[in-house]
């Protein structure tokens, strides 16, 4: 295993143990805690970046953002089954959000913890925070339909406030 690598899996290892003890440590307010660090991050990620309606192209803008700051972060909008990519449900708007390569779920499986804690709460954090910013007037957040080893299927809610 080369160095890079190496000192990759030990910082994946740190992480998940530190957001471990903090979900001991915090309970179901660890949660709160990941999502609102998430938040201020994505937030910052996407600052003085261009504003769109477009949630394809605001995804764009987030993953450009990211990588900017050197964090590589695999996520596409997915249709699967669905007719549309955006749906409407009169007050809300969906779409689903395929997850390959994900920093979170690496740490996860590194230190041998579960999916859909703290660390999850925190990405969500990023997205809401990010597309609240890039997509003005609008309240944004996560939910996980499906956590894998392979990827996992989030779908992004958003309003748009009036």
């Amino acid at each position: 295993m080369d160095a890079q690598l190496e000192k990759v899996h030990k910082l994946s290892y740190f992480i998940g143990a530190l957001a471990h003890g903090a979900e001991q440590n915090l309970g179901r307010g660890s949660m709160s805690f990941g999502f609102l660090a998430g938040k201020k991050f994505g937030t910052e990620a996407v600052a003085g970046a261009e504003k769109t309606d477009d949630p394809v192209r605001a995804l764009q803008i987030l993953r450009d953002a990211l990588e900017r700051k050197g964090i590589l972060w695999e996520f596409e909008p997915f249709l699967g089954e669905r007719s549309n990519l955006v749906e409407f449900d009169g007050t809300q708007y969906r779409m689903r959000l395929a997850f390959g390569a994900c920093m979170v779920r690496n740490a996860l499986f590194r230190y041998a913890h579960e999916q859909k804690q703290l660390l999850c709460y925190m990405s969500h954090g990023v997205f809401a925070g990010a597309m609240e910013k890039v997509m003005p007037n609008t309240r944004c957040k996560l939910e996980i339909l499906h956590a894998g080893p392979n990827g996992c299927l989030k779908e992004m809610i958003w309003e748009v406030k009036r």
